[in-house]
């Protein structure tokens, strides 16, 4: 049987890879500057092509997510002559992946007609998730450039505040009337290029667009084709409100399932839907803002940011970490007596505990973690005070 295992490298492999490339070229052009010579501007030019052709072509087979990993992962120089390689046609996908503060610095880069050139590759939704992002002239431009019928998608979908279903909302969606037949349907369905990504069902609306029910796309491909719709779709499902909260949306597609749920107004009007691929890059931007949150750093900060933007991206933190230094500090000078005691008494602990577990019968190891917390206390005290008392003497 020929081997139909996936043969794409690692996330890991390609930013190897990348790297590797980047530090030959910067190498390579470091010692032609150094050379003089009638040819050094033809030289120059072939040694800046000869490695970045071999990178354009890396870049060609990795997925717009893996290429974005390697974009937060280099710096900011480096970053810029990878993004100059990508052709123009995957620069809007790209944009999508990236986190903010790489999205800032690759959006900065782009001119005008170039920011419009990969926003209009986008469908509504898209374009409405890098919208904050964008100069006002460049949605302007994409603006003017949508059908109206993607325009109204487009207004519809900025309208929505984020963490709201709205947000998470596609209209890259398939709609079928209910007083059709499966023959209908498929006849339908034979003539696009292609469907949508996530369609496990078909939406069943009324004459009105009023959502009516789902069909399965299993249940439509084993249904005689002389059934009519109505007869074979699913009347009670799930369907979410613009407004919903994301948050309650993520719990039922993990609650029921699901892969994608229709979207409908108050007047029962179909809008769009939501796929189970946007509410789990919700859930991980929703995951990542917590950790960073934690420890103190923002989404907008970038790895290889600048060490005075990340002062002022963290001086709260800063700030109550050396308050609360001081006031540790004053605490000490208080019970110094008492913790030179208790140091000592912590020591002896560490080493008494798993010699009286030996004495009774006990297996010694349990009490292992003691020794080694002591062990570490201990000599964490020893080279800070030792240090601390070089440095006042």
């Amino acid at each position: 049987m020929p081997d139909t295992s996936d043969t794409r490298p690692s996330v890991h492999d390609s930013l190897r890879r990348v790297t590797e490339l980047l530090r030959k070229h910067e190498v390579v052009e470091s010692l032609v500057h150094r050379q003089q010579g009638p040819r050094q501007e033809l030289v120059e030019d072939l040694v800046h092509r000869m490695h970045l052709v071999e990178l354009r072509k890396q870049l060609e087979t990795m997925h717009p997510a893996d290429i974005a990993y390697v974009l937060e992962a280099l710096p900011l120089e480096q970053r810029l002559i990878t993004w100059d390689l990508i052709k123009p046609e995957r620069e809007g996908e790209i944009l999508l992946e990236v986190s903010d503060a790489v999205r800032e610095t690759l959006i900065a880069h782009m001119d005008q007609r170039q920011l419009v050139a990969a926003t209009e590759r986008l469908d509504t939704d898209e374009i409405a998730d890098l919208a904050p992002d964008l100069p006002s002239e460049v949605i302007q431009d994409v603006f003017r450039s949508l059908a109206p019928e993607e325009r109204e998608q487009l207004r519809a979908a900025m309208s929505y505040p984020e963490g709201t279903v709205g947000a998470l909302m596609d209209f890259d969606m398939i709609s079928i009337r209910d007083d059709v037949t499966v023959e209908v349907v498929l006849r339908y369905l034979r003539r696009l290029d292609e469907m949508p990504d996530h369609t496990d069902q078909l939406f069943v609306v009324d004459r009105a667009g009023r959502l009516e029910g789902l069909l399965a796309v299993n249940r439509l491909l084993v249904t005689d084709p002389e059934t009519a719709v109505a007869t074979v779709m699913r009347r009670e499902f799930v369907r979410f409100s613009p407004d919903e909260k994301a948050q309650d949306a993520a719990q039922a597609f993990e609650r029921y399932d699901l892969v994608s749920a229709p979207v409908a107004g108050s007047d029962g009007r179909l809008i769009g839907r939501v796929t189970v691929n946007a509410v789990m890059d919700y859930i991980r931007e929703e995951t990542d803002s917590d950790m960073l949150t934690a420890g103190g750093l923002r989404e907008e900060e970038d790895l290889f940011a600048s060490v005075w933007k990340s002062v002022k991206n963290r001086w709260t933190w800063l700030a109550v970490n050396l308050v609360t230094a001081f006031i540790a500090s004053r605490v000490i000078g208080v019970f110094e007596d008492s913790i030179a005691k208790i140091v000592a008494l912590a020591a002896l602990m560490g080493v008494g505990i798993p010699w009286l577990r030996a004495r009774l019968g006990r297996d010694p190891a349990a009490g292992s973690s003691v020794l080694l917390t002591a062990v570490t206390d201990s000599g964490g005290f020893f080279i800070f005070l030792g240090l601390a008392t070089l440095f006042l003497h």
